[in-house]
């Protein structure tokens, strides 16, 4: 019995060791933070409006990390705050908690959505090194307290909407970095600046800064290696005195809208590897000298530059790895000692008048080429050249190039992107693409038969456009295994095929564009229900679809067009590809070659907005169309369609609707474009539509809509022919006065108040003289001598 116990109490022993251990340790790993410095952060946090996705939705008093904060290991207080991008909304205003961070070196506030000006209460902050505010919307000018900030290192304000003078940074003497881009800034740049001992990198493109440019010359060296001066309106000398900034690595000059020729001679630099000069008068450029081109440069932009011949300078260019000539007036044919410097990788010759390539057709055979682009110039006939076989990037759209594609094309098993648009080819899709191609463009050609199979294995493809062609036969179901398909476009072609439900599996397409074909049959099935997941733009028109839309249609389409967009502070595209080379050299500010794949060049799209037929070139993220018009259609039009939050074009026209204008159209605030025109509505137009204040095209002609058009400025303010050819419609804009029942016409705009009745006020008014008649008689009467001393004293 006595072992028993002695067991039993050796047993509890060992666990209330354990228990303890384990309480300890428990208590041990448990973050610790400062509670004050707990409390100012939910203050930092309440002091906006925040997205689901923010990293501060993770603060709270009894969370075990507070994402983007970094805390001192010794003083326990707030050290870092990386925020970047954390979808952080309003004003930032100066009693505000983040200035109570005393202790803070690195503050990362950008690609948020601050609309306020810069609070002078940033100059507290006297321990911060890195300030980063770039990508918001604040506005005003820089306070002078900036200059408080002697620790800090680095300063990016760029993305924003500043003004004013060039902010007072005399006294950041170790400032390694500033940037100040893509503001409003005027007004000169003081000369200190490029004196500051500490200074590498000054970015000030796309400001207005104006006047002379002053850079006195020192015996000791400037520290400055990256300066952008690029997109503003100096006058004057420019090379000159930049001269002076002999440690120059990076230099961009760009379009100055300067009047006279740069004037080269002063281009003395032993170090340059960048220059870009695109945008300037460079006429004089095969000026005869040795030292008129830096021989050290591998990248040269010399874009819009009005130069007309091939500057023979470029000989000496020995490391030269890019080249950028487009846009000038270039004509006749490549010369064949372009392709003889040693390390050429990538040239843009694009918008000239070149019709050819000096030398043999195999002359780039040899080369080190892997970019290539000639597009928009005057080449015809069939294609001039032989492309290496490393080529990655090549274009050569709108030209006039005829006969087929060539089969050579098929040997390029590293090509990315092709694109040969708007040309006159004809034949055959050659279906022996690589499987690295991203981007195919072969629209606007005379290219026939079917494109089966020529995608089979193509897992890497993000855009295909083969519109306005002759193709036919069926979409390929080798689509399906495109899964990075995000553009879809094979318009004005005689396909004939139902409408694919199988292209839903794609987690990734935005665009589908299959009008004006032969497509056929419904576009509804309970089996397959139009649940792409990414999708924002659809356009079906001009097919032979037919059949009605159930109820709940809208139901299930992609979140994009469901959610209500976030509001955008600095520009995005729909499709903004880059084409990035691998690193060609060490140390460089710009090691790589960036091509602009995306709309704005390469990928244009034919839509219908506010009733015409338009080539969109450059589409915001947020840009969402829906366009069935052009079929046969019927049945009523969902109500469902007020799911779609975010949709902004909507075209139902030319089909066979029937039923009434659902009110829940009226949910659609972002909407800018309906169309409703040629169908068989009935009914009144909802009156809730007038909410839609960005609505600012309508048509519901040549239906059998009946009743008043509601009354509000962007309905008005459309024309006649927005509601004509209905049985009974009436209301501005029409010329048709609404009647009541009982004969009065109805008013046309809301009344303004009424003037007041004469007998209701002579009612009101007429007792109240007379009660005051009555009493002042009475005071007359009994009270004299008081009323005189009233009156009077």
């Amino acid at each position: 019995m006595t072992l028993h116990v002695r067991v039993y109490s050796i047993y509890c022993f060992f666990c209330c060791v354990f228990a303890l251990s384990f309480l300890v340790t428990t208590l041990v790993s448990l973050p610790y933070f400062r509670p004050d410095q707990v409390e100012t952060l939910l203050a930092f946090k309440n002091e906006f409006s925040t997205c689901n996705s923010s990293v501060t939705s993770s603060w709270t008093e009894d969370t075990a990390t507070f994402e983007g904060v970094v805390f001192d290991g010794e003083t326990e207080e707030v050290s870092e705050l990386h925020l970047g991008d954390a979808c952080l909304s309003g004003s930032l205003k100066a009693n505000s908690s983040l200035f109570r961070f005393q202790h803070l070196r690195y503050l990362d506030l950008s690609l948020n959505d601050f609309s306020s000006s810069i609070p002078a209460e940033f100059g507290r902050l006297t321990n911060l090194e890195s300030l980063d505010l770039h990508h918001n919307d604040f506005t005003g000018e820089i306070p002078s307290s900036i200059c408080n900030l002697s620790h800090l290192t680095s300063l990016d304000l760029s993305i924003n909407k500043l003004s004013g003078g060039f902010p007072l940074i005399h006294n950041l003497t170790e400032l390694y970095h500033l940037n100040l881009f893509y503001n409003n800034f005027s007004g000169t740049i003081p000369s200190y600046l490029f004196a500051m001992p500490s200074l590498v990198v000054l970015e000030l493109h796309q400001n207005h800064f104006n006047g002379p440019l002053y850079i006195p010359s020192l015996n000791s060296s400037y520290a400055l290696e990256t300066l952008n001066l690029g997109n503003n309106l100096f006058s004057g000398q420019i090379l000159e005195p930049i001269s002076n900034l002999l440690n120059l690595i990076y230099l961009d000059l760009s379009f100055l809208n300067i009047t006279f020729p740069l004037n080269f001679t002063f281009l003395s630099f032993e170090s340059l590897e960048y220059l870009d000069i695109s945008g300037n008068n460079v006429s004089r450029l095969n000026i005869s000298s040795d030292h008129v081109i830096p021989i050290t440069l591998i990248e040269l932009h010399l874009s819009s530059c009005n130069i007309y011949e091939f500057p023979k300078n470029l000989k000496t260019l020995t490391y030269l790895q890019h080249l950028d000539i487009s846009n000038n007036r270039l004509n006749g044919k490549v010369p064949e000692w372009l392709w003889n410097l040693p390390c050429l990788t990538a040239v843009r010759l694009s918008h000239n008048s070149i019709n050819g390539f000096e030398g043999p057709q195999d002359v780039l055979l040899n080369s080190l080429l892997l970019v290539l682009d000639f597009s928009s110039n005057a080449f015809h006939g069939s294609f001039p050249i032989i492309i290496p076989r490393s080529m990655e990037f090549l274009s050569a759209s709108n030209n006039n190039f005829t006969e087929d594609i060539p089969g050579t094309l098929c040997d390029l098993k590293f090509l990315n992107v092709l694109d040969l648009s708007n040309n006159g080819f004809s034949g055959f899709i050659p279906p022996c693409f690589s499987e690295s191609l991203q981007v195919l463009n072969l629209s606007n050609n005379n290219l026939e038969g079917s494109i089966s199979g020529a995608f089979f294995g193509s897992s890497s493809l993000t855009t295909v456009d083969v519109g306005h062609n002759q193709i036919s036969g069926k979409l390929p179901r080798s689509l399906e295994d495109c899964i990075g398909l995000e553009i879809l476009n094979v318009e004005s072609n005689n396909i004939r095929d139902t409408f694919p439900y199988w292209l839903k599996t794609l987690p990734n397409l935005h665009v589908i564009v299959l009008r004006s074909n032969k497509f056929f049959g419904s576009i509804s099935s309970p089996k397959d229900p139009l649940s792409f997941p990414e999708l924002r733009i659809i356009d079906i028109s001009h097919n032979q679809f037919t059949g009605s839309l159930p109820p709940n249609y809208f139901v299930d389409w992609s979140a994009p067009l469901i959610s209500m967009p976030k509001g955008d502070h600095y520009p995005k595209y729909m499709v903004h590809l880059g084409y990035q080379l691998p690193n060609y050299f060490e140390g460089s500010r710009k090691n790589t070659y960036l091509l602009d794949i995306g709309w704005p060049s390469y990928f244009s799209m034919h839509l219908r907005n506010k009733g015409l037929n338009r080539e969109l070139e450059k589409i915001s993220v947020t840009y969402t169309a829906i366009d069935f018009s052009g079929n046969r259609l019927g049945g009523q039009i969902p109500e469902s369609i007020g799911l779609l939050k975010s949709l902004i074009v909507l075209d139902l026209s030319n089909n066979s609707f029937t039923g009434h204008i659902p009110s829940s159209l009226a949910k659609l605030k972002q909407l800018e474009s309906l169309d409703l025109s040629r169908n068989q509505l009935s009914g009144k137009i909802p009156q809730e539509l007038t909410v839609l204040t960005f609505l600012g095209y309508i048509d519901m002609s040549y239906n059998k809509l009946t009743g008043q058009i509601p009354q509000s400025t962007q309905i008005v303010g459309q024309s006649n022919s927005s509601f004509e050819g209905n049985t009974d419609l009436c209301g501005l804009p029409l010329q048709e006065i609404c009647f009541r029942e009982n004969g009065a016409p109805s008013p046309e705009l809301p009344k303004q108040e009424p003037m007041l009745n004469w007998k209701a006020v002579a009612i009101g008014y007429g007792p109240g003289v007379m009660f005051g008649l009555a009493i002042g008689q009475v005071i007359a009467s009994y009270r004299s001598m008081w009323f005189i001393k009233l009156l009077f004293l």
